[in-house]
């Protein structure tokens, strides 16, 4: 494996690699990007890019072989790939942190291993006799498949037992987590980073407000108190150790009415929470990601404004200027809109995002 980093490999060519390239750029890095479709927002600030499945262990490892190391944008890749590439080749962040973050079991299980609370109930597989857990639900609940889930998809709301295995049907008796209902007063994620040399940097926590299971809008820095930031930063150093963890770590937690903190999940990469930072902050969390798994030295991030970050999803790509003029945005001094420069507009796509500052 190669002692210097001059040359980035990155899985992945959405919006979130496209982001990630830049800020490659900015501190002097070549960038390669891996992607499985050409409408790629990334493909126009690469300084390579290859077109392959990202199950295609045979091309994956011709694209590894002219990186430095490798880091990826989204959670969905083969982790028995990526294992074998690993023996030849730096990837962080770490698989054995990709592989918890991609089933849900394994996730909680960690959660409770290490004492943290979470919402996770049972378990449940294609060969588990539901009605012995008749009794032992409190409904409603939230049935969620352990793996590929992301943005509402493969989760339902439960409101009984027939529904749970109704909706468990409807799943196709995959293997799923059932977890109770958090009555949260809010969503928040904190976005933080450790390097090789154990150095650990937060940003202050973002709140996040969802709409049909989308991000919809994201506050920086939340509005809590400091007591339950500092238990925010607690959580999130301890899960950072147990993961032995290099890279940039996206942690989402519920806060309940009566301030009890919750994890929801984990990712392992950069955040759509995290998109306020390229302009309220005096590093982006693609900066801070890319300098923690190529320095030595990584400074903690400051938040130099309030700010607010709206996605832009669907046909809203269409409507960016009058969005950007809203009642609502006009207490911010500056706006800033980012077209992904995606071909395919589709429902529930995200296609852009704006952010506001004072």
């Amino acid at each position: 494996m190669k002692a210097e980093v001059s040359t980035v490999g990155i899985i992945g060519g959405g919006q979130l690699g496209m982001f990630l390239a830049q800020a490659c750029q900015k501190i002097g890095l070549i960038t390669h990007i891996y992607s499985d479709t050409d409408d790629a927002p990334a493909k126009k600030y690469a300084n390579k890019i290859i077109y392959g499945s990202f199950n295609d262990h045979k091309k994956l490892n011709e694209f590894r072989k002219n990186v430095d190391l490798l880091t990826y944008e989204f959670e969905n890749v083969a982790i028995k790939t990526l294992k074998q590439i690993n023996k030849q080749i730096k990837i962080y962040p770490p698989i054995s942190a990709l592989e918890i973050s991609q089933d849900r079991k394994k996730e909680k299980l960690f959660f409770s291993k290490n004492k943290i609370k979470h919402a996770g109930l049972f378990f449940i597989n294609k060969k588990t006799n539901l009605n012995k857990f008749k009794d032992k639900i409190n409904f409603p609940v939230i049935l969620k498949t352990c793996r590929f889930g992301y943005d509402g998809k493969g989760q339902y709301k439960v409101k009984n037992f027939a529904d749970l295995k109704n909706k468990w049907k409807k799943l196709s008796y995959q293997s799923c987590v059932i977890e109770k209902v958090i009555k949260f007063d809010r969503e928040l994620s904190v976005i933080c980073s450790r390097n090789i040399k154990k150095n650990i940097c937060f940003y202050p926590p973002f709140e996040n407000i969802h709409k049909n299971h989308i991000l919809f809008e994201t506050i920086s820095p939340s509005q809590i108190d400091e007591k339950i930031n500092k238990q925010l930063i607690t959580i999130s150093k301890k899960i950072l150790n147990k993961l032995n963890y290099i890279g940039l770590l996206t942690i989402e937690f519920f806060l309940d009415d009566e301030n009890n903190i919750y994890v929801n999940e984990i990712a392992p990469r950069v955040h759509n929470s995290g998109h306020i930072t390229l302009d309220n902050a005096n590093m982006s969390q693609f900066e801070l990601h890319i300098k923690a798994i190529t320095k030595d030295k990584i400074k903690t991030p400051k938040i130099i404004k309030k700010g607010l970050m709206r996605n832009l999803i669907g046909n809203e790509i269409k409507r960016t200027k009058q969005i950007s003029k809203l009642k609502s945005y006009k207490v911010f001094k500056k706006k800033k809109a980012y077209d992904y420069g995606k071909k395919a507009i589709k429902q529930g796509r995200k296609m852009g995002h704006i952010n506001f500052v004072m």
